[in-house]
């Protein structure tokens, strides 16, 4: 049998659970600001989308994650018929995906 855990140890676990999501969250929040643009509006703010280069078929609501995860919250941000570049680090989520389809939303993967 397991020994108890002590409920310090417990709470520093629980706080670092915390943190971690709510790195997660804040990361996802700067992203889906910088497909819509306003990323400029929150200073020091580093997403990992950048515009599309001007070599890439660029369209209106075009966007560009390099890495982490698409999630349906970034779709949702760049928009009805917009189209989103990932690079090949990025994971794709399964309600990302259908948000995509529902929105006309073209998800192109590019191997650089």
């Amino acid at each position: 049998m397991a020994e108890p855990v002590s409920s310090d140890l417990l709470r520093e676990v629980i706080r670092e659970v915390v943190r971690e999501v709510i790195r997660e969250v804040v990361a996802e929040e700067v992203a889906a600001a910088a497909l819509l643009g306003s990323a400029a509006s929150r200073p020091g703010a580093r997403p990992h989308v950048t515009q599309p280069r001007p070599s890439s078929p660029a369209r209106s609501g075009a966007g560009r994650l390099e890495r982490g995860a698409l999630t349906e919250r970034i779709v949702r941000a760049a928009g009805a018929s917009s189209t989103i570049s990932i690079g090949r680090a990025v994971v794709v989520t399964p309600l990302a995906k259908e948000r995509a389809k529902a929105m006309g939303v073209t998800i192109i993967r590019i191997d650089e």
